[in-house]
């Protein structure tokens, strides 16, 4: 008589757990492959970062007109010459460069710039300065201030009113005499105003150039009493005149 049981091919069931430590090695294999992947794209990102850190340096390169300049400043694109009889300090901020007149006892700007002209504060940066005395300064005498921001897409007439409005933070009766179109000589458009308070024992103008580049706002700002507006007016000149921007 036969048997009823018929002999099975089929695999003996897994062990008890077996599945269970399959699908975690399994689980643990696609989470490396994961973090892998995500490793490789965050390196491809950090590779691109500095490519483009190395390619906005190289921006920083002065143009060949800048080597004649008194004061070159690469790291925020531009340059300037100092008029004869004046000298000029580094400062920290948005104003970053100052420009008054020469005193009996300082150095003459030749002797402040030599061997120094192109650093981020050399001879002559004053770290004990602060925007009271350099405000004293402009009121009491003829000053030019270089000041520089992160354009972050203004357009030039944005700029203006940004620096009419930060002008009248400091001196809300000051009033906007003119606001002209021009070129700089390197042919870059730009802005030309002038800013006067006519109150007070001494009444002061603020005369300003206004630039763009693709990445930062520029303004050169003299100011100046009244007064002392004709013996400043060729200074003036010379630093709106040689202001390089790149």
């Amino acid at each position: 008589m036969r048997s009823s049981k018929r002999n099975s091919t089929a695999a003996p069931p897994p062990a008890p757990g077996r599945s269970n430590k399959a699908g975690h090695a399994g689980n643990r294999l696609a989470a490396r492959v994961s973090e892998r992947r995500r490793s490789e794209a965050m390196l491809r990102v950090l590779l691109i970062v500095t490519l483009a850190g190395l390619l906005a340096g190289c921006g920083t390169e002065p143009p060949p007109e800048a080597a004649g300049r008194d004061v070159v400043r690469p790291a925020l694109g531009f340059a300037i010459d100092v008029p004869e009889g004046w000298t000029w300090n580094d400062l920290a901020g948005d104003i970053v460069l100052e420009i008054v007149p020469r005193t009996g006892d300082a150095e003459t700007a030749e002797e402040a710039t030599s061997g120094a002209n192109t650093g981020p504060a050399a001879a002559h940066a004053d770290s004990t300065d602060d925007d009271a005395e350099r405000r004293h300064r402009a009121r009491t005498g003829p000053a030019i201030h270089v000041a520089v921001i992160d354009r972050e897409g203004m357009t030039l007439d944005a700029w203006a009113d940004q620096t009419v409005a930060s002008s009248k933070e400091l001196q809300a009766d000051l009033e906007v005499v003119s606001r002209e179109p021009t070129q700089t000589t390197a042919g870059r458009e730009a802005l030309t105003l002038v800013l006067k308070n006519p109150r007070g024992l001494e009444p002061f103008v603020q005369r300003l150039r206004l630039v763009l580049t693709e990445a930062r706002a520029y303004a050169v700002i003299a100011t100046a009493p009244e007064s002392d507006w004709p013996a400043a007016e060729a200074a003036v000149k010379t630093c709106f005149d040689s202001f390089l921007v790149w």
